[in-house]
């Protein structure tokens, strides 16, 4: 199948031959995931420009998520978040390209022991001793049809996808036809510039080629009878890689798609509200296989969300940015309606990873900056330093541009929310001081003996 534009096949679940023959009925599981993907760049949450029709049809059959995050917004450790249930300071992998420690028990060792077969194609990003636990391994040059040729008969399976779409660098024909840049959504923490939109066009380009190699690999499941009884999850590893997105713990950067599809098992067409955590797909996973989650993960399975069942949802989620190619230490708890952000080094300005600082949006908001083509929103991102406290209400404030820290209106949640983040960087062995459960009398935004100032 070529990368153009294919209309989306029949229903997955229509006509498979027969299951993998397991005897004890055991649940396989498809993931697939992007790299470096936003909500909402996909079709099935709302982008109308976006070219993704065979993961918009696992959305209409299965259910989508419309409050998952990342752990971190960055590749590796998110990945390792994933595999492991926990955050990834408490594991040791919050540095990008730190691998997954050799002791540390992931979900793959616990699906091996109930007697699946694992394999990965392409991106993992956990090291060396990581691809060792597996049973297949497929680089680029791997066709889809390897792991099943691979796979013994009668046993379930995890197979995962790591594409490396939509990740920089660029360029123009990885699909045909190409994104028109005068149909792109412009965000609006970017400015509305021809180079921002011919960036944002190539970005979409690998989002339609991510969704048409996951329509590939499907049917090739769906070929060998392979796809009955199997849950497939859709996500993306972190935010897009724009400014102010990846690496960032603005909603860009850790807001990412989530859609599980699981015929039979799933009611097609659903919505769910409810706050998720990539630390949750772990012990999602083994609840499925029926084994139970290690005591150290932090996770909380969500499986009965999937059947329809009585759940009990999250308060909170949490991400952390530790070591990308500069240290900028950063915490963040989310709730429903608002936002607490804890910069460690407030005296640092924004700055874009490298692949971020090479783009074309990145030149596009320096130049426009001269010539004062930037909204006050978009300069902030060339400000020399920023708050240690950032304080958002996400019901009236949705980009998180209006920093409300200092608001009297809001002292109450940022106390509540200085505690949940507070509690959470205890509970889960962070090596940064954790903010003051009562902040200074008088000066709520105080974190003056809290960051160390050598930080």
């Amino acid at each position: 199948m070529g990368a153009g534009v294919v209309a989306a096949p029949q229903s997955l679940g229509a006509g498979a031959q027969g299951s993998s023959g397991n005897p004890a009925a055991l649940p396989n599981f498809v993931f697939l995931i992007s790299d470096d993907h936003s909500v909402p760049d996909l079709g099935c949450y709302g982008n109308p420009h976006v070219r993704t029709p065979r993961i918009d049809q696992l959305a209409r059959e299965g259910v989508r998520f419309a409050n998952a995050f990342v752990a971190s917004p960055q590749c590796s450790p998110n990945r390792s978040a994933i595999f492991s249930g926990c955050t990834p300071h408490t594991i040791g992998t919050s540095r990008l390209h730190a691998p997954m420690p050799p002791w540390e028990t992931t979900v793959l060792d616990l699906l091996k022991e109930r007697g699946y077969f694992t394999g990965i194609f392409r991106k993992h990003h956990q090291g060396a001793n990581f691809e060792k636990k597996l049973d297949f391994y497929g680089d680029a040059k791997a066709p889809f049809s390897a792991f099943a040729d691979k796979l013994p008969k009668g046993k379930p399976f995890f197979l995962q996808f790591g594409s490396t779409d939509p990740h920089r660098p660029y360029a123009p024909g990885a699909v045909t036809p190409p994104h028109d840049p005068a149909k792109v959504t412009v965000p609006p923490y970017l400015p509305d510039d021809p180079a921002v939109r011919k960036d944002l066009a190539l970005y979409y380009d690998e989002i339609s080629r991510f969704d048409t190699e996951c329509g590939e690999l499907l049917g090739v499941l769906r070929e060998r009878g392979l796809l009955e009884n199997t849950l497939v999850i859709v996500t993306g590893d972190n935010g897009l890689p724009f400014p102010r997105a990846k690496g960032t713990l603005y909603d860009p950067g850790i807001h990412v798609p989530l859609i599980a599809w699981w015929p039979g098992k799933i009611a097609a067409g659903g919505v769910r509200d409810e706050l998720i955590s990539h630390v949750d797909l772990a012990p999602t996973w083994l609840a499925a296989a029926g084994i139970r989650p290690t005591a150290k993960m932090q996770g909380r399975g969500f499986l009965p969300l999937l059947r329809g069942e009585a759940y009990e949802a999250r308060d909170a989620v949490y991400g952390e940015r530790n070591w990308h190619d500069t240290y900028d230490p950063m915490r963040s708890v989310r709730t429903a309606n608002f936002k607490l952000i804890f910069n460690a080094r407030p005296e640092l300005g924004y700055r874009p990873s490298w692949d971020l600082e090479d783009s074309p949006s990145w030149a596009a908001i320096r130049r426009r900056a001269r010539s004062g083509g930037l909204t006050q929103q978009q300069t902030r991102l060339l400000e020399t330093s920023r708050p240690a406290l950032e304080f958002y209400d996400l019901r009236k404030d949705p980009n998180e541009f209006d920093n409300a820290i200092d608001r009297p209106e809001y002292e109450a949640e940022v106390l509540r929310h200085r505690n949940l983040l507070s509690d959470w960087m205890n509970a889960s062995y962070d090596y940064l001081p954790p903010l003051s459960r009562q902040p200074n009398a008088g000066d709520p935004t105080s974190v003056r003996g809290i960051v160390p100032p050598a930080l």
